[in-house]
């Protein structure tokens, strides 16, 4: 994990690809921002205290020697174990394709 200047270490799921036969593609957010194979959104859980408060903000998430700096972090969902959801541009940019290769993996991140 990173040190300082507020890193954490949890665990990210990924969703919202063509890939993802449980969901319409395109797909809408929960603040009606469209998702697709390529949108660089970041979710954080509802159960977050004051979660609304990260609406807007920044994230930095690092993933096996890979950075990806400034996401919008946009939407929220339900309390499913996880710290965040990240849209399939994010785990392109980690290295990663295909939401359904990604699974759930831990991510060192921060809030900028």
């Amino acid at each position: 994990t990173p040190s300082g200047s507020g890193w954490r270490t949890g665990i990210a799921s990924a969703y919202g690809d063509s890939s993802d036969t449980s969901i319409k593609y395109p797909g809408t957010t929960a603040t009606g921002d469209s998702c697709n194979n390529n949108s660089m959104g970041v979710a954080v859980p509802m159960s977050w205290p004051n979660y609304r408060s990260y609406f807007g903000r920044s994230v930095e998430i690092r993933y096996k020697g890979r950075t990806v700096k400034r996401l919008l972090t946009i939407v929220v969902f339900g309390k499913y174990g996880r710290d965040l959801d990240l849209q399939p541009g994010v785990i392109k940019a980690l290295g990663v394709t295909g939401c359904k290769n990604w699974g759930t993996r831990t991510v060192s991140y921060r809030f900028l």
